[in-house]
């Protein structure tokens, strides 16, 4: 017996079980009734309306009903959905002390201290019949599960067995009138054998036998028949008087549960007529009631201030995978091999026939099960047998070790044990200390390191946690080669799954994705128990994951959800892909906490376009959204939450909605169009600060002209040197007599004579004959005073000339659009969306006519305006309240807030997904072309540790002298220097890198490696300002490594060679190129008979040349077939001559674990040193990067 579940609680008199949902009803003392979700371990609904204790309940098979009695004299019948009592069922005298419902018909019995039991109609709500005839209180009574007999008990001593027959023949016939009693039940017979009080009986749905128990202490087996009853067998054991006993279903009920006020609950085989287990209170108190689940292993028992749930069995099947569709399953003390194909199953080994397994049905159980996967031809299992006891013991195990083909097997001691070979068992011993267990020879090989779980990694490795590390161990080399650190949630794991790429470690509550160098990933807890994890498949890293009634899943960036809900807990088997369905319907194979395998269709649609968004996979997206318009809001909502606002747009209809979201993805075209439709003033505010801020000045002045913002417009005109719009403001100010705006547009422009006739209409004749002065007109100096012309004769005022425009419309085909910034040309734009639809500029002549349609009815009167205004108004809070109605509604306050916040989360690639980040801080290259040396050395410093320009001095040089641009000011300020990248300056950057590459791989080709060495050194230095070509960093990295190792082998000794030349094999090169290194490692580890080494290049190299196109030079069949001979030798001798520091999956790591410094393989994170800007690995610190020679390394 296994305690699932303990809670404190008052006394408790009644239990009972729901037939299907994970409920429990619990009968207070204090007249409470409660429902626990013991899944959860939490009540979830509570019923009052008893006044006294409550001493009986039950659930109803299939009505959501359940029945309770109570020392109020009254049974209460509820509906657990509405929560609250249907009806009261009046008639007894005394304290109600048991109640239950019959399996078919609308009944209800109950027992009463009035020693009657009395049967109801539930659906009438009346009395049907008094069952009278004991001469004590009536301790128990129920139907029979499927034949028409009641028993009863009582404190008389004695059981009464009860036919029912008449009285359903008469209800059926509708004999019997509403209101009307009758005592037409037949007593088939009494049975008498217990010296005391009987305290509960309880029949086997399966089989004609009764248990009873008794205040004698003892437990007995009546056996029945249509006409007597006779006694079959009587158990002995409890100390105290026995309050309950049911049959428990497991094994065709040939078991039972009872309990005692001897503090104890136990459990009896009937068959074998012995005593299985013995469960002794933690609370020392009386146990008053048990209950049994007739559909799985649970039962429950109440003591007088505890409430406990047990199973028989741990949950957890026993079971391993092996080729995805070949399942090996233990149940109990069998292991079965099924076929997930098919379903058939066969039974390969029993461990009943072993001398040394104990028939006891709680122990020697198989608790796990491994497959060896390093012996194909002989297949070998290793299976954990266990004691299913409440007594948790944590010392050691029986393990059973055979082999399927010849059936043998033996048998050892050990807390935990894997394979690691053919043959070839690491088991950790009682003292925890591991040890190679050769079961063929019988052998022992003792390890000095200590580990309590282990678990299976790949290479014959095994990972364990062991004082706040998890380590990888090599059981060979007896030495830890990864290890890091982590905190106690690890000490408890309870499976680990490895693909090609990741390690997924599952504890009691959390999920932990590793690299397969331990870098952490990504991690996730849960409020309950995890009980399962699986893989999608071996390369798509995908997590699907159980807890007890939801299977979920878990991308790489820590996304998660709920993929379905389970009625019962899903243990996670497989997954396979529908054939004949099209799309991402996949079936998920799982085994119940029943041992019963199942199976159900799920749709990973919406988990694949996440992980596509993650894999940055542009195609499946577009088509993706293409085919799942239907997702809708929840898409939508994903999108926009993760930054992708560009994609959301294409799903959202709502114009208020799709507004939001082009202003997010900097779509300012699409933002115009929706606001046209839209006409808010609010919406265009929001457009104009929105253009402002990317320097989109035509966008800029539509909004302005729609919002009548004719201050603003003035000054763009003014800075864009457009007269003729500033002429209209001009204009439409004087009609509107604003003196300010009209004043301030006349000084902008070059008509003299309109100013000094401003002048003199606002009575400045003084000043207006001042300004004729200034400029050398004909002045009428009888109106002037001597000294007002000898005073602005002294100030030797200069001319007013109107002012410089910072952009003009001929100087750049792109600035007639746009203000200078980095350039973004359409097609890259709409490259996702699939918009055709480019933005046509707005004619000049278009913008004329708005501004002055816009403004029509400002150059009316003052009245005209006033009445103008307040319409705008109105129509603008009308506006207001149409966009509540909108179907997604957000603010735009908001949205805007949440954009700044959403655009730090996206990386450089996402540029592929929407427009590019404007509010990103300069690179550096931008900060050199504008001359500010200072900040763009602050920022490599504070980026990279960046030490000197010194090697980077010719590439300055010619960085600074072009894109530069001296734009003229406003008068009186001197022009200011402005970065202009444009299309052509983009293409010679494209160009400059990929001209660069390109001669790296022909040297590298042409075996000039020196050369190739200089020239990716050339690129790192230059990449280093060009902060979105960050992807050339690692491609330089891998083939600098590459060259350091190839030129470090001149003369070392052989092993040093050998062992160089694998680590320039594990540099991430083209693969033509990577095909070389592999080519030159195995043959200069074959030539020297390192045997072991050169298979596994081979191996590797083998994966490669498969994989190449058609045609490819460097994968020609006779070179595939020198590789395959070279591969079949070394496999025949498998010995190395000298030893060097490579293992086979460094193969799949790149130059990441390579010191740069030393050129050895080194991943152990505590010793060593990064350089921030290329991730180089070096052992020394604190000096300059052996890579990129630009950095220091801290």
């Amino acid at each position: 017996m296994i305690v699932k579940f303990h809670k404190k609680t008052e006394r408790i008199k009644g239990l009972s079980f729901h037939p299907k949902q994970p409920w429990l009803l619990v009968g207070l003392h204090s007249g409470e009734i409660q429902m626990i979700d013991y899944r959860y371990g939490r009540t979830i609904n509570e019923f009052f309306e008893h006044e006294g204790p409550v001493r009986s309940v039950q659930f109803h098979q299939s009505l959501c009903l359940f029945v309770s009695g109570s020392d109020d004299f009254t049974v209460r019948v509820w509906n657990y959905k509405t929560k609250k009592c249907q009806f009261v069922l009046r008639g007894h005298l005394d304290f109600v002390r048991c109640v239950n419902f019959h399996s078919e018909l609308p009944w209800c019995v109950s027992g009463s201290d009035d020693s009657t039991s009395r049967i109801w109609n539930y659906q009438s709500r009346q009395m049907i019949a008094i069952v009278t005839g004991h001469s004590h209180y009536v301790m128990h009574c129920e139907f029979h599960p499927s034949k028409d007999f009641m028993i009863t008990c009582s404190l008389d001593q004695t059981i009464r067995l009860w036919s029912i027959t008449q009285l359903k023949k008469k209800f059926t016939s509708k004999n019997i009138q509403l209101g009307e009693s009758t005592n037409e039940l037949e007593l088939v017979q009494i049975l008498e054998g217990h010296n005391q009080g009987v305290n509960w009986c309880s029949f086997n749905p399966k089989e004609n036998t009764i248990l009873s128990a008794s205040d004698d202490r003892k437990i007995k087996i009546w056996k029945f028949t249509d006409t007597r009853v006779y006694e079959l067998d009587s158990y002995n054991g409890h100390t105290n008087n026995v309050s309950s006993v049911m049959f428990h279903p497991f094994g065709d009920y040939s078991y039972f549960i009872s309990n005692s006020e001897d503090k104890t609950l136990r459990l009896w085989d009937i068959k074998k007529k012995i005593e299985v287990d013995c469960f002794t209170n933690y609370e020392l108190d009386r146990f008053w009631v048990c209950a049994v689940h007739q559909s799985n292993n649970y039962f429950a028992g109440g003591s007088d201030s505890a409430l406990y749930i047990f199973t028989l069995f741990k949950n957890r099947p026993a079971f391993h995978l092996v080729y995805n569709n070949i399942l090996y399953l233990g149940t109990r003390k069998f292991i079965k091999i099924i076929d997930l194909q098919n379903g058939s199953d066969k039974i390969i080994k029993n461990l009943q026939e072993l001398s040394c397994v104990n028939d006891n049905l709680l122990q020697d159980n198989v608790e796990s099960i491994l497959y060896n996967i390093y012996d194909n031809q002989k297949p070998q299992l290793i299976a954990k047998l266990k004691n299913h006891s409440h007594n948790k013991s944590k010392g050691v195990s029986k393990f059973l070790v055979f082999d399927q083909q010849t059936n043998k097997s033996k048998f050892f001691l050990a807390k935990s044990a894997i394979f690691i070979g053919k043959y070839k068992i690491l088991k950790s011993k009682e003292n925890s200390e591991m040890e190679i267990f050769n079961f063929e020879t019988d052998s022992q090989i003792p390890l000095d390191h200590k580990a309590d779980r282990l678990f299976t990694f790949v290479g014959g490795k095994v990972i364990y946690y062991q004082d706040l590390m998890i380590n990888i161990f090599d059981p060979i080399q007896k030495k830890i080669i990864n290890q890091v650190s982590c905190t106690t949630e690890f000490q408890n794991i309870k499976q680990i799954k490895i693909n090609e790429y990741c390690i997924l470690i599952q504890s009691k509550k959390g999920i932990y994705l590793f690299t397969k160098d331990l870098q952490p990933i990504t991690h996730i807890l849960e409020k309950i128990n995890i009980k399962s994890i699986l893989f999608l498949s071996d390369e798509i890293n995908i997590v699907l994951y159980s807890t007890k009634v939801h299977v979920k899943y878990l991308l790489l960036n820590g996304d998660n959800g709920i993929i379905c809900s389970m009625e019962t807990v899903p243990y996670l088997i497989s997954l396979q892909p529908i054939p004949e369905q099209s799309g991402f319907q996949y079936k998920l194979h799982y085994m119940d906490n029943m041992e019963k395998l199942q199976n159900i269709n799920m749709d990973f649609s919406e988990i694949f376009f996440k992980y596509a968004l993650i894999e940055k996979n542009l195609p499946f997206v577009q088509n993706f959204i293409k085919n799942h318009q239907k997702l809708g809001d929840l898409i939508i909502a994903y999108l926009y939450q993760k930054g992708y606002s560009i994609l959301a747009l294409q799903l959202v209809n709502d114009k208020r909605a799709k507004f939001q979201l082009a202003l997010c993805s900097n779509n300012l075209e699409m933002a115009y169009r929706t606001c046209e439709d839209l006409k808010n003033p609010k919406c265009y505010q929001l457009l104009m600060d929105e253009a402002m801020r990317q320097g989109n000045h035509n966008i800029y002045e539509v909004c302005s002209s729609k919002l009548r913002a004719s201050d603003k417009l003035a000054f763009l005109y003014t800075i864009t040197g457009q007269q003729e719009k500033l002429n209209i403001i001009s204009n439409i100010a004087k009609e509107q007599k604003n003196i300010d705006l009209r004043f301030n547009t006349l000084l902008q422009t070059e008509s003299l004579n309109q100013r000094i006739s401003f002048l003199k209409s606002c009575n400045l004749d003084k000043l207006a004959n001042l300004s004729e002065l200034a400029h050398g007109l004909n002045v009428q100096t009888n109106k002037n005073c001597s000294e007002d012309i000898e005073w602005l004769q002294s100030l030797k005022p200069e001319v007013i000339i109107t002012p410089l425009p910072i952009i003009r419309s001929n100087q750049n085909a792109l600035f007639s659009i746009n203000w200078p910034h980095n350039f973004v040309d359409e097609v890259e734009q709409f490259q996702l969306s699939g918009d055709n639809i480019k933005f046509e500029k707005l004619k000049e002549v278009d913008i004329n006519n708005a501004i002055k349609i816009n403004h029509s009815d400002i150059l009316e009167t003052n009245k005209q305006i006033k009445q103008t205004q307040s319409q705008n108004v109105d129509q603008a809070d009308d506006q207001n309240e149409q966009f509540e109605d909108c179907q997604w509604d957000l603010d735009e306050v908001e949205l805007l807030a949440n954009n700044e916040q959403s655009q730090k989360n996206l990386d450089l690639k996402s540029l592929k997904f929407g427009y590019p980040d404007y509010k990103k801080a300069l690179q550096p290259v931008e900060y050199l072309v504008t001359e500010q040396y200072q900040q763009c050395f602050q920022i490599l410093q504070q980026n990279y540790n960046f030490v000197s320009f010194t090697t980077c001095k010719d590439y300055l040089k010619q960085i600074t002298l072009r894109s530069i641009l001296d734009v003229p000011q406003i008068p009186f300020l001197c022009p200011s220097p402005l970065i202009v990248q444009s299309q052509q300056d983009k293409i010679f950057i494209n160009k400059s890198f990929t001209e660069q590459l390109k001669l790296g791989y022909r040297q590298t080709s042409d075996g000039k490696f020196q050369d190739s060495l200089n020239t990716f050194k050339t690129i790192l230095r230059q990449a280093i300002f060009q902060n979105q070509y960050n992807d050339i960093v690692p491609i330089c990295l891998n083939y600098i490594m590459a060259m350091k190792c190839e030129l470090a082998k001149k003369d070392q000794e052989i092993s040093r060679q050998i062992e160089l030349a694998c680590y320039m094999s594990m540099c991430d090169l083209q693969p033509a190129h990577r095909s070389l290194t592999l080519r030159a490692a195995m043959s200069l580890s074959y030539k020297n008979k390192n045997y072991i080494t050169g298979s596994q290049l081979a191996q590797q190299l083998i994966k490669l040349l498969e994989q190449a196109p058609k045609d490819a030079s460097y994968a020609k069949p006779t070179v595939f077939e020198n590789v395959k001979k070279i591969f079949n030798n070394c496999q025949q001798y498998q010995t190395n001559e000298y030893q060097i520091n490579f293992q086979p999956f460094y193969l799949n790591e790149g130059a990441k674990n390579l010191c740069a410094d030393t050129l050895t393989y080194n991943n152990d994170i505590k010793q060593i040193y990064f350089c921030s800007y290329d991730k180089s690995r070096h052992l020394s610190n604190g000096i300059l990067c052996q890579v990129c020679e630009l950095c220091n390394i801290n």
